[in-house]
């Protein structure tokens, strides 16, 4: 049966391309959040153009795309599937999210503007291994402060979460720790593919770095991330 493979990933697109940012910005001031700030349509362009407020509601309802997707797609709509093998669900959850994380980078509502989707992959992490959550959260500021590029930054975090994907999975085929989290390759299908995507969208930035357009930190002063 190979119309769940398809029907998941435009599930999660769909999600992750609903432009909240552009929604909660239009609605509040009035303004077209593409044409302030850095042009993206994220949370860090909500607090250039609308503040702080405002940003954390849309960093709460990107979250919630992420999550609400590949909850959907693992949890409700294929649950009940003659194939329905727990493996198996984990990988349509896995294309769910990693779609899911394409949609919010790459928005066809917004002539394919977005953000960088870091608040989507935390909300679908949720869903496929809540601890990648704690690592990417964890080693970011780490790389902040040593790289001083929030966009390079993000990669390597999100690289760290594929790495202990992957690290959780051969601990689950070469120990007793089978179960939830520890058994399922799915989850590295969904690390890895989310790593390559934020390194495709980042190209821009990896020019604007090039030419100088993009600097880095002067210090670890996180008002910087606004610039």
């Amino acid at each position: 049966m190979i119309y769940p493979y398809i029907l998941a990933p435009i599930i999660g697109f769909f999600f992750g391309s609903l432009p909240m940012a552009w929604i909660i910005v239009r609605l509040v001031t009035g303004k077209d959040v593409r044409d302030e700030g850095s042009g993206s349509v994220s949370t860090r362009n909500t607090v250039r153009t609308a503040g702080y407020s405002w940003a954390i509601l849309t960093a709460s309802l990107d979250v919630t795309k992420g999550f609400l997707g590949t909850f959907l797609v693992r949890y409700v709509f294929f649950n009940t599937l003659t194939f329905a093998d727990p493996v198996y669900l984990d990988l349509l959850a896995a294309l769910c999210g990693i779609a899911a994380f394409a949609g919010h980078c790459w928005m066809p509502w917004m002539k394919f503007k977005g953000g960088k989707g870091f608040a989507v992959l935390s909300g679908a992490m949720i869903v496929m291994n809540p601890w990648g959550l704690l690592v990417w959260w964890l080693s970011l500021p780490i790389y902040l402060v040593i790289i001083r590029y929030s966009g390079i930054s993000g990669i390597m975090a999100t690289a760290s979460v594929a790495i202990s994907y992957t690290i959780f999975f051969l601990v689950g085929q070469f120990t007793t720790l089978n179960g939830t989290y520890w058994n399922t390759w799915a989850t590295m299908v969904f690390g890895w593919g989310c790593t390559l995507l934020i390194i495709l969208r980042m190209i821009p930035d990896f020019i604007g770095m090039r030419n100088g357009s993009i600097k880095r930190w002067e210090n670890v002063n996180v008002k910087q991330w606004m610039k």
